[in-house]
C-alpha cells in the first residue's frame, strides 16, 4: 500500500516580541502581540472586542450598588491575580521552547513575585486561595484558617 502525504506542516519558531498589558492579554488570550492573528481574513483581529461575558458580568458587579466595598475590593484583587497568573502561564509555554531567553526568565521571576505578593495580600484581607497561603491568614487563636473562605459552590468564584 502506498502512503501519501496530504500536507507537511511548517511552523516557525516563536520569537520574543511586543507584549500586551496584563488585562488586555487575558482578554485576547495571549501576552504576545505577534500571536494575536485574525482567524478569518475577513474578520478583525481575534480579541478586538473589549467585552467578554466574564468582563461584562465583572463590570456590572463592580458598579452595582448591591455589591459591598469589601466584595468589590475582593473581586478587583482576584482579577489582578487572574491576570498575573495568565501572564505566568503564557511565559511558561514560551520558556518551554526558549529556556535560554534571559528577558523572558526575568519577566517570569518578576511576575511570579508579584503573584505571590497578591496572594499573600488576598489571604491577609480575606482568606487563603491556595495551600501555600495557609500560614498567611493568622487568626487570634492560631487555628487552621483554610475553612474561612467560601467554597467555590458557595460563591468563592464570583
Amino acid at each position: 500500500m502506498k502512503k501519501e502525504h496530504l500536507a507537511i506542516a511548517s511552523v516557525p519558531c516563536q520569537e520574543w516580541g511586543p507584549l500586551y498589558p496584563e488585562g488586555r492579554a487575558l482578554k485576547v488570550g495571549t501576552i504576545f502581540e505577534d500571536l494575536n492573528k485574525p482567524f478569518f481574513a475577513a474578520d478583525g483581529a481575534v480579541g478586538e472586542t473589549e467585552t467578554t461575558p466574564a468582563t461584562a458580568i465583572g463590570g456590572m458587579l463592580k458598579n452595582s450598588p448591591i455589591v459591598s466595598a469589601a466584595d468589590r475590593e475582593r473581586n478587583e484583587l482576584l482579577q489582578k491575580i487572574d491576570e498575573t497568573s495568565f501572564v505566568l502561564d503564557d511565559l511558561i509555554l514560551y520558556l518551554d521552547t526558549h529556556p535560554e531567553d534571559k528577558e523572558a526568565l526575568k519577566l517570569y521571576n518578576e511576575k511570579n513575585k508579584i503573584r505571590m505578593e497578591l496572594k499573600k495580600e488576598f489571604a491577609e484581607k480575606f482568606y487563603p486561595l491556595a495551600r501555600d497561603c495557609m500560614t498567611v491568614c493568622e487568626k487570634a487563636d492560631n487555628s487552621f484558617c483554610w475553612q474561612e473562605g467560601p467554597s467555590p459552590w458557595e460563591g468563592a468564584c464570583v
